[in-house]
């Protein structure tokens, strides 16, 4: 019986129903990227690592073995002028990557033979912390 009265009451003249205003805001097809990075805090700088800076920080990890030339430079081959096996290759890279805080897959690292195609890696791969998220805020 409520429902009856109810939907009477909807048909006549004399109910009001208020008028609700609907607004629509159109959002930005495009955020622009400092709005990102102001928002969620992150920083973006390029990396301040050059080749000839590389080149040095490789050359003072690779020092730490046991090499038979101290003349390193970027065709310096890791084999037949560095005297490494493979065990020693392993861990110079090892040392490389806890140098600059990057991975070599193990297919790269089979296939780099020389000083200047790590340093080349290196320079591709490498992220300074400043390009992560604070996590401070985090």
């Amino acid at each position: 019986m409520l429902r009856n009265v109810s939907r009477q009451l909807l048909r006549s003249s004399k109910v009001y129903l208020p008028q609700v205003a609907v607004v629509r805001t159109q959002t930005p097809a495009f955020v622009s990227p400092s709005i990102i990075s102001k928002r969620f805090n992150i920083t973006q700088s390029a990396s301040t690592l050059t080749k000839e800076d590389v080149l040095t920080r490789s050359v003072s990890v690779l020092r730490g073995f046991e090499v038979k030339t101290k003349d390193i430079d970027l065709q310096t081959t890791f084999v037949q002028d560095l005297g490494m096996d493979s065990l020693d290759l392993n861990d110079a890279l090892v040392a490389l990557e806890e140098e600059f805080d990057v991975v070599f897959d193990d297919k790269t690292a089979n296939e780099i033979k020389t000083v200047g195609e790590v340093v080349d890696f290196v320079l591709a791969n490498y992220l300074p912390t400043e390009q992560s998220i604070n996590h401070t805020i985090r």
